[in-house]
């Protein structure tokens, strides 16, 4: 495990020794990544001075599901960006290269095109995360069904980004609208909303059962399952780009 995990970190710290050959380029995204939290928090913000609350969530409560999400979203974006770009790696015929080399394929796609400017995502997420939890004065309790939405989320996209890389294998790389498929189909309530009713201690009065928040990690954990199994499905039948 601290093997691999040495492994990843070297991988990684090539593509950010190449980022900071253009340092104004990687502070000016990274600001522009950060300042992500307006754009997306503001219309929420107004409209929640203007009619007080959204469905019965309040501003605060909107930025709790927000912080979780995002909390989730950009630690895979982060730490899994090889992935996302996969199927253009596949069809240059790059895979080859990496099987040739004793070491997990996973591992290496994960660290390929590691963009650090996305630690200011994250922080942004975090930020918004904290400031929420302080407004809404949540207790221990509270704090750890948090903590479990954000694993549980960052498996659930851990597993429906390598199903979207996958796909690459059957399609030769025309994969956009089966990977809008699968997002879409895949129960996202899990990974934010009922672990975010279990801190706020709604779960009954917005009309669900009380058990549904602790099926959260087992939906998020089948997500991770079903998208290792997929990409391992398909690195057997890949036969080579013949590059």
């Amino acid at each position: 495990m601290l093997d691999a995990l040495r492994l990843y970190l070297r991988l990684a710290s090539v593509g950010l020794r190449s980022q900071m050959q253009y340092r104004g380029a990687f502070l000016f995204r990274s600001i522009v990544d950060f300042g992500v939290m307006v754009s997306d928090l503001g219309p929420v913000w107004v409209l929640s001075r203007y009619f007080g609350h959204l469905d019965g969530w309040s501003f605060a409560e909107l930025a709790l599901l927000y912080g979780m999400v995002g909390s989730s979203w950009a630690s895979v974006e982060l730490g899994l960006r090889g992935f996302e770009s996969f199927s253009a790696f596949l069809l240059r015929g790059d895979l080859d290269r990496l099987l040739l080399r004793p070491r997990s394929v996973v591992l290496q796609i994960a660290a390929l095109e590691f963009e650090a400017r996305k630690v200011a995502r994250l922080g942004q997420a975090l930020l918004v995360l904290t400031l929420a939890c302080v407004s809404l004065r949540l207790g221990p309790v509270s704090l750890l069904w948090i903590a479990t939405g954000i694993v549980g989320g960052a498996l659930c996209f851990t597993g429906i980004v390598m199903l979207g890389a996958s796909l690459a294998f059957w399609t030769s790389g025309e994969t956009a609208e089966l990977q809008n498929a699968i997002t879409y189909g895949v129960p996202l309530a899990f990974v934010n909303y009922f672990p975010a009713l279990a801190a706020l201690g709604r779960t009954e009065s917005a009309g669900w059962p009380s058990a549904l928040p602790w099926l959260s990690p087992l939906a998020c954990s089948a997500v991770l399952c079903a998208g290792f199994f997929a990409f391992g499905r398909g690195l057997r039948r890949y036969e080579s780009a013949g590059s």
